[in-house]
């Protein structure tokens, strides 16, 4: 589908969701793609475990071409659950 879209010159940017284009391997294609085409990407992400959120934000800090990051659901995550070395600081995530 992104290569579709690139084709047709149809995006701007391309939103890239882990959980929705079958994970690191598949996201890590997209963006390649749209690199070589010079369309940047952002990394989102739906209502997710913290673990995805963490794996889906770790591929954006990895990758250069990803330009934004809404990885928001974070904030939906009960306050006394136990985000084991983070710590919650304000709106942001931290390492203890």
């Amino acid at each position: 589908m992104a290569l579709r879209v690139i084709k047709a010159g149809a995006a701007d940017y391309v939103n890239i969701k882990l959980m929705k284009c079958g994970g690191i391997y598949e996201a890590t294609k997209i963006n390649q793609l749209c690199e070589s085409a010079g369309i940047p990407c952002m990394v989102g992400s739906m209502i997710e475990a913290p673990e995805s959120i963490a794996a889906a934000a770790a591929f954006a800090n990895a990758h250069a071409n990803v330009r934004f990051i809404d990885l928001d659901s974070v904030y939906m995550i009960k306050n006394d659950l136990d985000l084991g070395d983070l710590k919650r600081v304000g709106i942001h995530l931290w390492h203890a």
